[in-house]
């Protein structure tokens, strides 16, 4: 796999994250809450630059949407390979990263 980003969080420009955890929180049907956050999991694609990367969306309920991180909308695949993105995150760990910095860790699956 061809990896030109480092999986620097905080490379992801803010604008873009912000549509991640919006997309995110509309496909499971809750509002901005913290302990809703804690429920929510993302995979971040670890294989283009970092700008816009796609991402994946794991609810609690098992339901699994891969995303176009250009659009936001859904990719139209059935999921990610888990070898081209990261571990799962809850939107409350990657409020975290966003905040102190950290590198995205890829999933060891």
């Amino acid at each position: 796999m061809r990896k030109d980003w480092d999986g620097n969080f905080r490379d992801i420009p803010l604008d873009h994250f912000e549509k991640m955890k919006s997309a995110a929180r509309m496909l499971a049907k809750v509002k901005k809450q913290p302990e809703d956050d804690k429920k929510i999991f993302l995979r971040i694609g670890l294989s283009g630059t970092g700008v816009r990367p796609n991402y994946q969306v794991e609810l609690f309920n098992g339901s699994i949407t891969p995303i176009n991180g250009i659009n936001h909308e859904a990719f139209g695949v059935e999921e990610f390979a888990r070898q081209r993105v990261s571990k799962r995150y809850s939107i409350d760990d990657l409020n975290t990263l966003r905040l102190f910095g950290g590198t995205l860790e890829a999933d060891e699956q």
